[in-house]
């Protein structure tokens, strides 16, 4: 426990008060000398009380007026306790917005980005102690919500969610530097991406994997998911089933050894997600994997005195107006 002063300046005014003393003291100069008898004596010893009654009334308004200055400094108890408390990460949410994404093959006829949308948002209504941003990426990257403690405002921006946000392409490199260095903006740790596409990487510029490198050495790790619905032959000519089959290999292939391995050098997970139950499933194990984590913070609590320091003042000065308006009344 501590005191401390939330206007320390005005005790400042501490300083004034030797001066004042010096102003409103009584000095005396001479005496008087009494006989040794015992009627000399009495009279000397009352002579004394009355002496220290002519100091009482300086005395209290001194102490008053300690005590009043006290009260506009600010005085405050200051406790400090620790306890247990929950701590949330720093969690950036990356979501593929290439046309691609409206290509509708999910269950009951619903688009990948609208599968995709319910999922995060579903995922950020569990994440209320988080500190939470938002990247949309296509051919580019692009905060659509800074880091925030709101989910309302994560929540609003994945609705918001349109491919013609940016150019079209898959750059997933550009995706993680963008999400990165928002969590840097902050100082919550741990710090997490969670990277969602349907493509394989074609963007220009610095790979994948040396981005990830770089995010790795920032602390940063990346949880990859590969929304990709399984293949479905029947709709493929006969003659065309091989092709895609092929196609379909190929992407899939591209995909996992780039985004695997961006998981890998940061210390996350790869998932693949071939439906919207598989996607609420992979979320959900997100939250275990990135589960709030007990430690124990250094609660302050403040109790002003300033009020106790107005009373006492007040009562010492309605001392000293009681004594000067007593039998013993004296100037000053």
């Amino acid at each position: 426990m501590s005191i401390e002063f939330a206007r320390p300046g005005f005790l400042y005014l501490l300083l004034l008060l030797p001066f004042w003393s010096l102003l409103v003291w009584p000095w005396f100069h001479g005496g008087v000398l009494y006989a040794g008898t015992e009627a000399a004596e009495g009279t000397y010893r009352w002579s004394r009380i009355q002496n220290a009654i002519l100091f009482r009334p300086i005395l209290l308004r001194l102490g008053a007026m300690v005590c009043l200055i006290g009260a506009l400094a600010g005085p405050e108890r200051v406790t400090v306790a620790e306890e247990m408390a929950l701590r949330g990460s720093g969690i950036a949410l990356a979501v593929d917005i290439s046309t691609s994404m409206l290509t509708v093959d999910m269950e009951d006829e619903n688009s990948r980005l609208s599968v995709a949308r319910e999922a995060a948002i579903r995922f950020t209504e569990g994440r209320t102690l988080d500190e939470l941003s938002l990247v949309a990426f296509a051919g580019q990257a692009t905060t659509r919500v800074p880091p925030t403690t709101d989910p309302r405002l994560i929540i609003a921006g994945v609705e918001s969610l349109e491919p013609q946000l940016v150019f079209d392409g898959t750059n997933i490199s550009e995706a993680v530097l963008t999400a990165t260095a928002g969590l840097l903006d902050s100082e919550i740790e741990p710090r997490v991406i969670v990277l969602l596409t349907d493509g394989a990487h074609n963007g220009q510029g610095i790979g994948p994997l040396s981005t990830a490198r770089a995010s790795a050495a920032l602390g940063v790790r990346v949880h990859s998911i590969a929304l990709l619905s399984e293949l479905d032959l029947a709709a493929e000519p006969m003659t065309a089933r091989e092709a895609a089959i092929l196609r379909r290999r190929e992407t899939e292939a591209e995909m996992e050894t780039v985004l695997t391995a961006i998981s890998r050098i940061t210390g996350g997970e790869y998932f693949r997600a071939p439906s919207a139950a598989a996607l609420d499933s992979i979320y959900a194990e997100i939250n275990e994997i990135e589960a709030p984590v007990e430690e124990l913070v250094a609660v302050e609590e403040r109790a002003p005195l300033g009020s106790v320091l107005l009373l006492a003042g007040l009562f010492l000065m309605a001392l000293d107006a009681g004594l000067r308006g007593s039998r013993w009344g004296l100037l000053p």
